[in-house]
């Protein structure tokens, strides 16, 4: 693992949670608690990571694609397999839901989709792969680090949660980071890691009615562990080390 690399990508993490940390405790002192704050807070960051990426980091966040529509499918398999889940739950709340509701988790699950893959795997993932050697342990390092920075950054959400679902939702997105790094990497692009994060947000939020989880049962625990380890899974079979040669960067 190169330590520089490393020391630059938990910089630039630690920079942007003390930004959103300013933006949070902003909030407290201005009594402000809808869950439509998370937009503004996207929005916002995104505007933020773009400006400076431009400015000081001139990280390339977007790479040439040049893969078969087959091998497209390959790569999306595990996310493809989820759509239809996540398009069952629609078709069973969305009857049930109004148009503001559906317009606001939209507005929500996309923020956070878009700000989240540009920072975790535009920024953070590219940065560690562009000042290290390109071979197969400094990709995994990558992947490692961007994935447990997403996860730690989770536990955020202790602000407004318990601690047993915000544990739960920092160890599932440690499990989602491994697969969606894995798919930028062999894809090129930020679009199908922020097509997957958008479907499962917009379904999360569209089930729990809010950005806000409950206390897990045992049984939920279990439940989404076994989905992190096929997360887990996906994406070492997609980065292994005989799939060197198809990663984009």
């Amino acid at each position: 693992m190169n330590l520089k690399a490393m020391k630059t990508t938990v910089g630039i993490w630690l920079c942007l949670i003390g930004v959103f940390v300013i933006i949070h405790f902003t909030y407290l002192l201005a009594g402000i608690k809808s869950d439509n704050r998370v937009i503004v807070d996207d929005v916002l960051l995104t505007l933020l990571v773009l400006f400076l990426n431009k400015k000081y980091l001139h990280l390339k966040l977007h790479h040439r694609l040049n893969i078969s529509l087959s091998e497209l499918l390959k790569i999306n398999s595990l996310p493809i397999v989820f759509y239809l889940f996540y398009l069952t739950a629609w078709v069973v709340k969305l009857p049930n839901a109004g148009l503001y509701r559906i317009v606001d988790t939209i507005l929500l699950a996309l923020s956070a989709a878009v700000f989240e893959e540009l920072f975790f795997r535009g920024i953070l993932l590219n940065n560690m792969i562009q000042h290290s050697k390109r071979n197969f342990s400094s990709y995994l390092s990558a992947i490692l680090v961007s994935s447990i920075l997403f996860g730690v950054t989770h536990m955020i959400n202790l602000f407004g949660q318990s601690f047993s679902a915000t544990l739960l939702q920092a160890v599932n997105a440690f499990a989602i980071g491994i697969m969606l790094a894995a798919i930028y990497l062999r894809t090129g692009s930020l679009k199908w890691t922020i097509l997957y994060h958008f479907m499962l947000d917009f379904t999360g939020i569209l089930v729990n009615r809010s950005v806000v989880i409950a206390t897990p049962t045992s049984q939920k625990w279990l439940g989404i562990l076994f989905v992190d380890l096929l997360y887990i899974s996906a994406g070492m079979i997609l980065v292994r080390k005989e799939q060197q040669n198809k990663l984009e960067f």
